[in-house]
């Protein structure tokens, strides 16, 4: 397969892709987006990150031009313009600006959203994530607070995660672990983070009021749909730096990270504490049993699939 990109319609190589420079997500990050991959052909939870990129424009005061219907074929019109073939995975980002408009901030000015869809293969990964687990480390940037921009509007904006994991990388961490502007734990710079606590997973709640600043991850709506399969305690709670020595083991979830193993977090003084590599043993059997909740799932919805 090649990437391929659809833009406002125009299908071409995502290497050919263009968008005006008068569009807002490229002047302003005025966009809302949603990642979404398949498993044989079908892609997860489609419907419910269709909910989600209507929350983020209801949340964003944008009134979209184009319908989840019409967005839907034109996702299934780019995939196979792609050439996917049976047995390769795709990796599909779909975006809607507010639109062209004059130099101006006010979004009124935009009269008409824009969509851009993205297919690609799916991410590869460092094989050592997955063997030996990721390092986390607390950058001094703090996530923005919710008071001034929702968590819960999934953004084009992504200047905040990206000097966090700029700074962290500098520490020879993997990723960031970023704190609220009270030194809550919110979440990585583009995955929900879980620990486990006396066999129980646990996490940063998403809900309005817990100033934490988190998205409301869908694999982490999978991870507690498993936990609640199999009799694993699940719950969210706010936490702390110092919570995080009581905790056994930690990992992150997204998209297409899926569950990836935490081996050790660095603390912004310094300090370290590490998980067994390679996931503990919680940890493991969730990424098993997430793997047959998809197989599950892609049984199920089999007549979605793209190819």
């Amino acid at each position: 397969m090649q990437a391929t990109a659809n833009v406002n319609g125009l299908i071409t190589a995502a290497s050919d892709a263009k968008i005006s420079i008068f569009d807002r997500g490229f002047l302003y990050g005025d966009s809302i987006y949603e990642v979404v991959r398949t498993y044989s052909g079908v892609p997860f939870y489609y419907d419910e990150h269709f909910e989600r990129l209507e929350n983020s424009a209801r949340l964003a005061q944008m009134e979209l031009s184009q319908s989840r219907l019409f967005l839907k074929e034109e996702i299934r019109r780019t995939v196979a313009s792609s050439n996917v073939q049976a047995g390769e995975e795709v990796f599909i980002r779909y975006a809607i600006t507010r639109g062209e408009s004059v130099l101006d901030l006010d979004p009124a000015l935009a009269k008409k959203t824009s969509y851009i869809i993205l297919v690609k293969p799916i991410v590869d990964w460092n094989p050592r994530f997955y063997q030996e687990g990721m390092w986390l480390a607390m950058p001094s940037i703090r996530r923005n607070s919710p008071l001034a921009l929702d968590p819960n509007i999934k953004s084009g904006n992504y200047l905040n995660n990206i000097l966090a994991v700029g700074e962290v990388k500098k520490l020879g961490a993997d990723d960031a672990l970023i704190l609220s502007l009270d030194g809550k734990l919110t979440e990585a710079s583009n995955s929900n983070v879980c620990f486990v606590q006396d066999g129980k997973i646990i996490s940063p709640p998403h809900e309005a009021g817990t100033n934490t600043g988190n998205l409301k991850g869908l694999t982490k709506r999978a991870v507690a749909e498993v936990c609640k399969k199999i009799g694993v305690g699940y719950s969210e709670r706010p936490l702390r730096p110092e919570d995080i020595p009581s905790m056994k083991e930690c990992f992150v979830s997204s998209a297409t990270r899926e569950i990836m193993p935490v081996c050790g977090i660095r603390f912004e003084h310094g300090a370290k504490q590490v998980f067994p590599s390679g996931g503990g043993e919680l940890t493991k059997r969730l990424i098993q049993e997430y793997k047959k909740y998809v197989a599950e799932y892609t049984k199920t919805h089999a007549k979605e699939a793209f190819f």
